[in-house]
């Protein structure tokens, strides 16, 4: 029986420090079997068919992100209904939110698996990775419906308060994942075509899984059968909350896609670095992007349970844990980067390993932006204020989009290695304001309601 955590009570720093340790785990094994799919095709195929695979990743971001972002949003109302104690009224919003996410998964499977070689095109890929390139992501693209599905039951469990359930299944799905990748492209010679179907299983298996153990071990949802109907209320507030969550996540993917549009421009010798560096990006992120998780389930029970000084001690101990994190990445990328790229392609390679490096050793250097973004903007969404929370997102999309368009055309691979920290710092500002300005705005407005 899977048990929820009551975020309302007890020390804030080991809550949140025990419910981010799972999600974090988790992500990094996700990052992990996105990076075997790409180590074992860079070093099997070859570094053209590592850029073809890495061509699609800021388009998997904008999709992918609009959908995990999504998920995330209809997890709010749920946490802030379990804080509340408020049962009937959560098992509600867990049932429609399955509607919408099932809604939302056919949408975007149909709309991105017609249009995938446009995409590609749209965004200036060159022509000798095309073809590869659009049957990776078309493949990728069909699978969606798994990634939404396997999402929408983790940010249930993790609304309850269970963190851990969604990262056991992503360790099952990390382990099929690579064991295909070796079989389809090693055993069966299938190419990048292999390191796609690879993926999609193993996220299929894991959806299900994640699913069927939401509703048969949470005995919060053993009446779920009484509220199976669609209640258009609950419809209506889930779809304020997650869209624009989603939205948020894919503005910053569309900034994403712009540097990825400005990079494509630049000689190949770049697009393969900018490609090693994402994937690297990528195994850190995810450090911060778990904590900022932990901390929006733990706000939004507190903020359903009307404690604010709780909410203000999570996010300075959460601070706390930030800084932790990013003297870990920052030691990775500054003393081990050139060890994590030689992992995607052959020493020989040199052009390659040393554009790659400056990347990530400046993003590595200006990180501890990243980790304030995170905290600041999942308060924000915690107590319910996506579309402010989107907003963060449109400033990180101007900072790419004016570097894309104005500066890395003329001064190149330099102006583009320093355009995420811009991004970063440009959102974090606002998020920061913002996050003071709402709880004390939400404070006063409890305690007059309160009196």
């Amino acid at each position: 029986m899977a048990k929820t955590t009551d975020m309302t009570k007890g020390n804030p720093l080991t809550l949140i420090a025990k419910f981010a340790i799972p999600l974090f785990l988790g992500n990094i094994f996700q990052q992990l079997y996105n990076m075997a799919d790409s180590a074992i095709v860079g070093q099997k195929l070859g570094v053209d068919a590592l850029t073809s695979v890495g061509a699609s990743t800021s388009i998997l971001f904008l999709i992918f992100g609009f959908a995990i972002g999504t998920c995330a949003g209809f997890g709010i109302p749920v946490a802030q209904r379990f804080g509340a104690g408020d049962y009937k009224s959560m098992r509600r919003f867990v049932i429609n939110s399955f509607y919408l996410a099932a809604a939302l998964a056919v949408i975007l499977m149909a709309v991105t698996s017609s249009c995938t070689r446009q995409i590609l095109i749209m965004m200036h890929t060159p022509d000798k990775l095309l073809d590869a390139a659009s049957s990776y992501l078309f493949i990728i693209f069909l699978g969606l419906p798994f990634t939404v599905l396997y999402n929408q039951s983790a940010s249930m469990e993790r609304a309850l308060g269970d963190s851990k359930t969604p990262f056991i299944y992503l360790v099952i799905s990390a382990v099929i994942n690579v064991g295909l990748d070796f079989l389809f492209i090693f055993g069966f010679d299938m190419g990048v075509e292999g390191a796609a179907i690879a993926t999609v299983i193993a996220q299929g298996i894991s959806s299900i899984l994640c699913t069927v153990s939401l509703f048969r071990n949470f005995k919060e949802l053993r009446n779920i059968r009484q509220d199976i109907a669609p209640n258009k209320r609950s419809l209506l507030t889930l779809a304020g909350m997650g869209f624009p969550m989603g939205l948020q996540c894919s503005v910053t993917a569309i900034g994403s896609i712009l540097l990825q549009i400005a990079v494509n421009g630049l000689d190949l010798v770049y697009i393969s670095a900018y490609t090693i560096a994402l994937k690297i990006k990528q195994l850190f992120i995810p450090e911060f992007d778990s904590l900022g998780t932990a901390l929006a389930t733990y706000v939004g029970q507190n903020y359903g349970a009307g404690k604010f000084d709780r909410i203000y001690k999570g996010i300075f101990k959460s601070m706390i844990i930030a800084g932790a994190f990013y003297i870990v990445a920052f030691c990775a990328n500054v003393f081990g980067g050139e060890l994590l790229i030689r992992i995607f392609v052959k020493a020989s390679e040199t052009a390659v390993i040393a554009a790659s490096y400056k990347y990530i050793f400046i993003d590595a250097v200006m990180m501890f932006l990243l980790a304030l973004l995170f905290i600041f903007r999942y308060t924000i969404q915690g107590v319910g204020r996506s579309l402010t929370a989107m907003v963060a997102g449109g400033f990180e999309m101007v900072a790419r989009l004016s570097m894309s368009l104005w500066v890395i055309p003329v001064f190149g691979w330099g102006a583009a290695c320093v355009t995420d920290p811009l991004a970063w710092g440009s959102a974090m500002l606002y998020c920061m304001i913002l996050c003071f300005v709402i709880l004390g705005r939400e404070k006063k407005k409890h305690t007059l309601s309160a009196t």
